[in-house]
């Protein structure tokens, strides 16, 4: 069977790529003496679902979902900035920039997408949907105490409030390869957001 590792998200514009290419660089001279793995800016996503490795006949049907999900939505704005940390501060493992989601609208585009892969045997998500870019992630050798250490920095940094506006006129069925370099990311449909803003879900 062949299969491609697929995912669904938005991407982002490149001038919020090159804010965002920013604070990282700042970022990374500010933590630099953690241990942190630092996302390629490039591949930096605000991902709906992951579907993992998919047999790419199914490829067809999953984007004529998509698209019926996509004729249910209006575009809208998003505002990023702010920084946060999964799962907490205390432990840190991921370093996030957060997107404001004031309306829920994009909460609920990310429950359509899910309940329409769910249809499709995919597993509902077991959290709920919390919008997120990923900056970094906390290499496993961290002790504890530098986890913690990290957290408390990251919780006192300022600056980062305001990173600029993500329009969302579409989303994305992506692929992912995976190298030792990094991941290489292919857009292999782009779903529109069709729906009048007063119908929208």
């Amino acid at each position: 069977m062949n299969t491609y590792r697929l995912f669904i998200a938005i991407n982002l514009p490149p001038q919020l790529l090159n804010a965002l290419r920013l604070s990282q660089r700042h970022l990374q001279r500010k933590l630099a003496s953690y241990p942190l793995r630092w996302a390629r800016p490039e591949g930096i996503h605000l991902t709906l679902k992951f579907l993992g490795d998919t047999d790419v006949a199914r490829i067809d049907d999953i984007i004529d979902v998509l698209m019926q999900v996509g004729h249910r939505h209006a575009p809208f704005e998003l505002a990023v900035g702010g920084l946060g940390m999964f799962p907490n501060v205390n432990r840190p493992s991921v370093l996030w920039m957060g997107v404001t989601d004031e309306h829920g609208r994009l909460r609920r585009l990310a429950e359509d997408v899910d309940k329409a892969m769910a249809r499709m045997g995919w597993k509902r998500e077991r959290r709920p949907f919390q919008g997120h870019l990923t900056l970094a992630r906390v290499q496993k050798r961290a002790t504890p105490r530098e986890r913690r250490q990290l957290g408390a920095l990251i919780a006192s940094l300022r600056g980062y409030e305001t990173l600029g506006i993500l329009p969302v006129e579409t989303f994305q069925l992506m692929r992912s390869q995976l190298h030792p370099q990094g991941a290489i990311y292919t857009t292999l449909h782009t779903i529109r957001l069709t729906a009048e803003p007063h119908r929208s879900l």
